[in-house]
Formats: C-alpha cells, structure tokens, sequence
C-alpha cells in the first residue's frame, strides 16, 4: 500500500509547528507539499513564535506572510492560520492591488464590524473581545491586552478580497467562534434548521431556516415562526445559561433566533434600515431591512448618508397562549414590597441602562497550562440580571424576573399568578417593554382585562421604579449597585411585610 501524500500544505504545517514547539527548537525549516516553504523562530522556551512562509514562484520560494505569535496562542489555531494564509494568498497577484484601500476590505468583510479611530491610520475591526487593525501590509489581532494576540505583515501583493478573508479566518480561529455553534447544533432536533456563527460576536451562534425560500402558501413567515418560538422553548430548557432573542421582520414573523452564552453578555441586535442606493435611505426602493448590535460603530466604507439608522418598532412582546401548572409556585399579594437586583457580579456602566458587567477573554492560566482562564479587559457591556421582591430570600420562583437590555429599552420577563391549581399554581409567562428613554412600561394586547393586567402593570411600574433608583444611585457617584440591592445581600434584616 503507498504512503499517503497530501497535495496541500496543511499536514505539513501542522506537523512543523507541533514538532518544533515539542522539540523546542530554537529555529525550523520545513519544505511543504505544493512547492510552500515555512520557518519557524522561538528566541526563548515556550515564547513567542515568530513565523515565514514562502509561496512558490518562477523565480523560485517568494515570501508571502511573516507572522508573530503571542505565547498563549494554542497551536492548532497557529496551524489553520498559517494554512489559511496559504488558501488566500492571491494566485495571480496583481501589483496595482498592494495595497487595498481600507473601504474595499471593509466593505468585504464577513466577520466583526469596521470602524476608524480618530487620529489613528488603517481599519478597526471589533470582533467581540478581539481586535483587529489593518494598516498597509501589517494585519495585528489583540485579545483583550497587547502582547495576546498576533500581528501578521503580508508579503506581496495582497489584494482587498484575500485580506478581507483572512482577516475574517484569524479573527475566527483566535476566538473559537465556532464553539457555540457547535453546541447549539447537537441539541436541535430535526428539522428545517440551519446553524451559523454570528458575524458580530463568537459568543453568539444563529439558527436560521435550512431553505429561506420564499413559500406562497405563507408569505409572512407565520409558519417557521411558530417552530422557531417553540425551538427557543426547547432549548431554553436545555441550556438555562443562554440566552435566546427572536430576529422579528418588519412583518412581524421571527427569521431567526440568536443564541449567546449569558455569561459573556454579548450586545443584542436590533431591526435597523441600510440604505442601499444613490439617494439615501428616505427615497423609496433605496432601503433594505437587516439586523445589527446597539453597539456598533460607524462604518467607513458608508457615506453619511447610507449609514444605518436604528428603527424604533416596539419589541415583540410575548404572552404565553394558556397558564400552565407549578407545582412549586408561589401567591405574593401586591403590597408594599418592591423590586431588589439578585445577582452577583454586577457594576454599573454608561447609557441608559445602569447594570454591565466586565468583557472577559480567554487566556491560558499560567499556574495550570492545560486550564483556560477568563480575564476582565476593563471594558463592560449591559448585562442581563435578575430581579425579586425584598420580603424573602431565594424562595420566590414563579417571582423572579429577568431583565434583558435591548437598547434605550428593556425586556422584563414575568410569570404571573393566574390561580390556584391541585398541588401547585397556575402561571403565564409574560414580557413587558420597559422603555427608559420614554419613562413608559408598555404591556402586550394579549394580557387579558382583570387581575392578570393589574398584575401585570403594578410588576412593570415597580421595575421602572427600581431602573430609576439604579440611575440615581450611579449618577451620584456609584460604581457599583448598593440601594437597589435586597436587605439579605446590604445586610440589613428583611422586611417580613408582603
């Protein structure tokens, strides 16, 4: 039987950079199948490696990348980096092309968001706690601090496309932003779905309709909404750590659903109009409808007037279609209590919305080298929290609430008292719209007049009342929540009063 010889470099690659990190060789040079050529560097033990590769010419081995490596850089990406280096090097390469102009690679890229800081040269991209900077020749990812990272100079002639490829593959491999997907995928039941990782964030994945064709027989997409609420429900069953945000069309139907690990606080998107003509977004014909995060900075390759402008369409408020029986479920009566934050680890942060927590990234841990670590950034996000009445301690269950930032609004999710049911309670599963910019608790229309309405609006003026409290106690200095916390966490003695 032959010996297996691979046409493509990537075997070989992966096999010069793991035999030198084991050997420790100070320097490596390894000839690759197809004619590539690549030398490795290490000045200390177990430090930065410094990397070349030659691509073959008629003039023989040209040099096509020089690459740094930061010690923390597991060597399984180092290895799929260097052989994406080699997929998207320009075959025919043309001199007028060097140099890209930084509007073409952005308007290429398919991963993180570009933007330009002032009095900087070359393009950002911002790709959750990663950051890329492209200037000339020289490609630099940092994670979180400089020194983690990498920085690649491409030799040659690299043109906008190839770049814009590249730089999307390093800042994938670099944040496993595939990790998630994965997960999400061997918990979908069958079915029409279709898994991607999100463009924006690695700590976010996208379930989304394996055929988005358009079907006749339900030209609003009521159909696929309906499975993907009730696919949110599986999973959220599944994997309480996540979180779970409906993509809602102008028409009103969910397209898709964005899924994030809750502890990572990824920024939620929102339904924003790109103009995308000659005579900006407020002529008809010239718009089309996508979906982009609160936080995203200003795109350089948009004239000023084709930049996205958020819509301001009211949240898709839910209400559960029937009570459903909890065993455990509690009657609190509306009396004087209110609303408390229940969570740790939370600080305050600008904008509208007081609650963040710190942006983390992963790192080796120097103490275990096998173990990952997760380090704060000094940056910070808002953060999902939860919320209870002050008159008891981690006995509340159907009376916690979950508040999820949006943008200047927030999305409050309840489980409402309906009744008494053999052996437990009735509950409804509600969500309320807190909007801080309008000062306004907006209830959904299929809340029904009564009881349940009351419920519904005293709980929602409560939480208004204690995001108000949150904003006043950090505009007068505060950078950490400590009015706004129950008695049990200020240590205080709880109030027995309901």
């Amino acid at each position: 039987m032959s010996a297996f010889e691979p046409a493509s470099p990537t075997y070989g690659i992966c096999d010069t950079v793991i035999g030198h990190r084991l050997r420790g060789s100070d320097r490596t040079s390894s000839d690759l199948p197809g004619g590539y050529r690549l030398s490795l560097r290490t000045r200390e033990l177990h430090g930065p490696v410094q990397a070349a590769l030659a691509a073959p010419s008629p003039t023989g081995p040209a040099r096509i990348c020089t690459a740094r490596f930061s010690a923390l850089t597991p060597l399984p990406a180092m290895s799929r980096i260097l052989d994406a280096v080699t997929r998207y090097a320009p075959a025919l390469p043309d001199a007028r092309d060097a140099h890209p102009p930084r509007e073409a690679v952005a308007r290429l890229l398919t991963t993180g968001a570009p933007f330009q800081q002032p009095g900087e040269p070359g393009l950002f991209v911002q790709f959750g706690p990663a950051q890329a900077w492209l200037d000339g020749r020289r490609l630099s990812v940092t994670l979180g601090t400089p020194g983690n990272g990498l920085s690649l100079t491409l030799g040659g002639p690299w043109d906008a496309p190839s770049t814009a490829h590249l730089t999307a593959v390093v800042l994938r491999e670099l944040t496993d932003a595939g990790q998630l997907a994965g997960q999400v995928t061997s918990l979908l039941p069958s079915g029409p779905w279709q898994v991607l990782t999100d463009q924006w964030h690695p700590d976010a994945a996208l379930v989304l309709p394996s055929s988005p064709r358009w079907d006749p027989q339900d030209p609003l997409g009521r159909r696929f909404s309906r499975a993907l609420r009730a696919l949110r429900h599986t999973l959220r069953a599944d994997r309480p750590d996540w979180d779970f945000q409906e993509l809602i069309s102008v028409e009103g139907s969910a397209v898709a659903l964005r899924v994030t690990a809750r502890e990572r606080a990824v920024p939620r998107l929102v339904r924003t109009v790109v103009g995308n003509g000659a005579f900006g977004p407020d002529r008809p014909g010239n718009t089309r409808t996508t979906f982009l995060p609160t936080d995203l900075p200003p795109s350089p390759c948009l004239a000023p007037d084709l930049m996205p402008r958020a819509v301001t369409a009211p949240l898709d408020l839910y209400v559960a279609p029937e009570p459903e029986r909890d065993m455990y479920g509690v009657k609190l009566e509306l009396g004087a209590w209110r609303y408390v934050l229940n969570q740790t680890g939370v600080l305050y942060g600008p904008g509208r919305y007081p609650f963040h927590q710190h942006v983390t990234r992963r790192e080796k841990d120097p103490t275990a080298p096998l173990n990952d670590r997760l380090v704060p950034t000094g940056r910070t996000v808002p953060a999902p929290v939860r919320i209870s009445p002050d008159v008891q301690n981690r006995s509340w269950r159907n009376e916690y609430v979950q508040l999820t930032p949006v943008d200047h609004r927030v999305e409050a999710r309840l489980r409402l008292y309906a009744g008494d049911a053999p052996g437990g309670a009735l509950v409804r599963t509600v969500t309320l719209e807190i909007d801080l910019g309008a000062m306004r608790v907006r209830l959904p229309d299929q809340i029904p007049a009564g009881p349940l309405r009351h419920q519904a609006a005293v709980k929602g003026e409560r939480i208004l009342a204690l995001l108000v409290t949150a904003l006043q106690e950090r505009g007068h200095g505060a950078s950490e929540p400590r009015v706004v916390l129950g008695p049990w966490d200020r240590g205080d003695l709880p109030s027995r009063d309901a």
